[in-house]
């Protein structure tokens, strides 16, 4: 992942979709969305959150403005002591939508360059070196093996690469950090309650069972953590049946539900069953549901 320098008070820096790309993951082959320059912006506090809001124009009422394409750092320390629970929500969803649509802009765009290899050989056209590369650092990083051009192994991947809904992504985030304001998402941008088992990485759990050698790991931007928590439901065993349930939803020509795909969830959690009743609650309670027609800004 990224080491991207932080900064302090307000920074805005313009780059390019592919130096955005080569920041943030080496291993992505996909160029990342074209658009307006992406801005990556450090914010100390809720007024300076909200001032960069109104400076981009960015009103999460008006979607059919489009996001604009903004990577925010971390969240403001004092998220924790805003009163009003629907300003703490807005803030919270509002922050994390425009990394969710550019880092699923990304994996659309490593579907495209899939599905336009996965056709070329379909038509007995070789690959030439060039493909063949961007098709082996697609099987690397979405954790599949075999020979990258046989079909069972282009099946798979066509399985793994694919978004995951923005209502499904931001419920878990508001879940797992309790609308930015748990420990985790204060001292290492962890929104999901990502873990890591390299001693000295992370952070270490309060209450952390004797023996247990696990700490929640630390992201060096709250992006960082988005595109990891994507990466992870793509890739991990543990996550076949929701990878199974987008796939069948895409057959029938649909547009994959974060509340069905919620259903492919039951090991995120040791709560399972009621761990996945829940962020469909939080979906349905908070009208999740409209951020599934969210795009990013074109110019």
């Amino acid at each position: 992942m990224a080491n991207l320098s932080r900064k302090t008070g307000k920074l805005f820096l313009f780059i390019s979709a592919t130096a955005l790309l080569l920041a943030s993951c080496s291993e992505s082959v996909a160029p990342t969305y074209k658009g307006s320059p992406v801005r990556i912006v450090a914010t100390g506090s809720v007024n300076e959150l909200e001032e960069a809001f109104y400076r981009h124009r960015y009103d999460i009422e008006l979607l059919h403005q489009g996001v604009p394409p903004l990577i925010f750092e971390s969240l403001p320390t004092e998220m924790s002591k805003i009163r009003s629970a629907a300003r703490k929500k807005n803030l919270f969803v509002q922050t994390l939508l425009p990394m969710v649509l550019l880092a699923n802009k990304e994996i659309a765009q490593e579907r495209e360059n899939l599905l336009g290899l996965r056709s070329q050989l379909a038509e007995s056209q070789e690959l030439d070196e060039e493909q063949l590369h961007l098709l082996t650092t697609l099987q690397h990083r979405y954790a599949v093996s075999g020979n990258p051009t046989a079909p069972e192994t282009l099946a798979e991947l066509q399985h793994r690469i694919d978004q995951v809904p923005a209502e499904l992504a931001l419920a878990q985030a508001a879940n797992e950090s309790a609308w930015g304001t748990s420990r985790f998402s204060r001292l290492g941008n962890n929104l999901f309650g990502e873990w890591t088992f390299i001693p000295g990485t992370g952070i270490i759990p309060e209450g952390r069972p004797e023996g247990a050698t696990y700490e929640v790991r630390r992201f060096d931007t709250l992006y960082d953590s988005i595109r990891s928590y994507l990466r992870n439901l793509n890739t991990h065993s543990a996550y076949a049946d929701f990878r199974r349930l987008r796939a069948e939803a895409r057959q029938r020509g649909e547009v994959p539900s974060g509340v069905h795909l919620a259903e492919g969830l039951l090991q995120y959690s040791t709560r399972r069953e009621a761990y996945v009743l829940a962020l469909q609650n939080l979906i349905r309670q908070n009208n999740l549901q409209r951020f599934s027609r969210a795009s990013l800004r074109q110019g």
